[in-house]
């Protein structure tokens, strides 16, 4: 309960009627009605790039662009007007974005080994499917244009096929054991990468971390090829004609490869030069359009004092 008071001092009573003396004070008593719960706090605009991105992914058809951060956020940007942020409960950060190009629907994959499923056409973005990974952690995902396949590709370099209608696993699995050379021992290390070919979406690109590429005949479950270089590798893009595909390695070169012949590499560059006492970049390479690579290098300087 509080109390307000009224004090009216040196006003007239009636028009033209000076009040000689002080009007008497009058005491209102108010009950207040407001709590803590009639108040809650909420953002109401986000500006700028997403903090600590981690993840991107772009819808060509409608033109969204998709960010995933280091906290598990997502942020959707489209035209002038489309800008919405959905979180992941688990917090967990997002290690890679998929969109089903044109289907108002986006696959991401978290740094707790589990794959969601989110619908985009409803007003506020929602997880419809989620797939947790128990036993393994995952490192690369590849849903192909129009495929109801996602290509999971995991740490110990086994490769798993997820449907993403019923968005359960299938019994399809691509050993690391079964997609090396039978005769080599060494594990390859986790896969990096998974790409389907331009010329026949039967044919699926592994690239593993230790330098190891292997093409896989989904139809016939065997190896087409194998390919071992001695650097690791970040990242692989295929020219639009499936002939050829470029490689990014940890010692700052790339290398260019041909169907015709897999035996070396028929073009290798280091953007960046061939000093050995040179820092040494991190490609990222993204196949933006028919013919066109985009080339996205890091390279860590040493800050002097």
């Amino acid at each position: 309960m509080k109390k307000f008071r009224k004090v009216l001092d040196g006003l007239t009573t009636a028009a033209g009627t000076p009040t000689s003396a002080p009007t008497p004070s009058k005491e209102i008593d108010v009950q207040e009605t407001l709590v803590s719960e009639n108040f809650q706090l909420c953002k109401t605009v986000r500006h700028g790039f997403p903090y600590q991105p981690t993840a991107l992914a772009f819808d060509p058809v409608q033109k969204i662009l998709a960010i995933g951060s280091r906290s598990g956020g997502v942020r959707i940007l489209g035209r002038p007007g489309v800008d919405c942020y959905c979180q992941h409960e688990s917090g967990a950060a997002v290690l890679q974005l998929q969109f089903l190009i044109n289907e108002g629907a986006l696959v991401s994959a978290c740094a707790d080994d589990t794959l969601h499923l989110w619908n985009l056409r409803q007003r506020r973005p929602a997880v419809l499917h989620s797939l947790k990974f128990n036993r393994e952690r995952i490192t690369f995902c590849h849903l192909p244009f129009q495929s109801k396949w996602l290509y999971v590709g995991t740490e110990r370099g086994n490769t798993h096929i997820v449907n993403i209608e019923s968005f359960i696993l299938s019994g399809y699995v691509i050993m690391w054991n079964k997609a090396i050379e039978l005769s080599t021992k060494t594990h390859p290390g986790p896969v990096v990468h998974l790409s389907d070919s331009p010329k026949d979406e039967g044919k699926l690109l592994i690239g593993f971390e230790s330098g190891t590429i292997v093409q896989w005949d989904l139809r016939a479950k065997k190896v087409d090829f194998r390919i071992y270089y001695d650097e690791a590798i970040h990242s692989v893009s295929w020219h639009h004609e499936g002939k050829q595909f470029m490689c990014s390695h940890s010692d700052g070169s790339l290398t260019l490869w041909n169907l015709r012949n897999t035996t070396k590499p028929f073009q290798v560059t280091f953007p960046h030069g061939e000093s050995p006492n040179a820092p040494k970049p991190l490609h990222f390479m993204y196949l933006i359009g028919p013919g066109h690579i985009f080339l996205v290098s890091i390279i860590k300087v040493p800050i002097k004092p």
